[in-house]
């Protein structure tokens, strides 16, 4: 009877560890359900890609974002070309050189394609961190998720 009690108790405590394992671990995106930005650098030289589904900007509001990390002053110099990102005002880059992450944030329109393709982007805000060399595509549906993208970003940028 005791080694019946024990079995049971054992057996609840894996399906409750293996539960938590799961609700735990990070959930992988199909590639066909990633964004056309990250299927386009995901195996680039130079740039780690990363796609991030319902990435959760506030309480109420999450939004899939696409993540570009040059990892070098070449995959840097793509990802600026590519996105036309302005080099920094002397102002700001004296900010960067002392260590301040400001996030730029800039709209990127739904006819942007790159390589002169013909695929196009949903609405994006693209953030960029030049101390980080890191462009983050905040992939938007609405007017409130841009509000509240554009205050999370400027939130970040202030709160250092």
């Amino acid at each position: 009877m005791k080694r019946s009690w024990i079995i049971t108790i054992l057996v609840c405590l894996l399906l409750l560890g293996g539960g938590g394992t799961v609700l735990l671990l990070p959930q992988v995106v199909p590639f066909d359900q990633c964004s056309d930005v990250y299927k386009r650098y995901a195996k680039m030289d130079g740039v780690d890609a990363t796609f991030i589904k319902d990435y959760k900007i506030n309480d109420t509001v999450f939004v899939d974002v696409t993540l570009l990390e040059a990892t070098d002053s070449v995959g840097w110099a793509t990802l600026k070309k590519d996105f036309d990102i302005p080099n920094p005002s002397p102002d700001f880059q004296q900010l960067i050189d002392s260590g301040k992450d400001m996030i730029g944030v800039k709209n990127i329109p739904k006819s942007i394609a790159v390589d002169n393709t013909s695929n196009e982007y949903p609405n994006n805000l693209l953030a960029i961190s030049y101390l980080n060399h890191t462009l983050t595509f905040f992939h938007i549906n609405n007017d409130v998720e841009k509000h509240a993208v554009k205050y999370h970003n400027f939130d970040k940028s202030t709160n250092q």
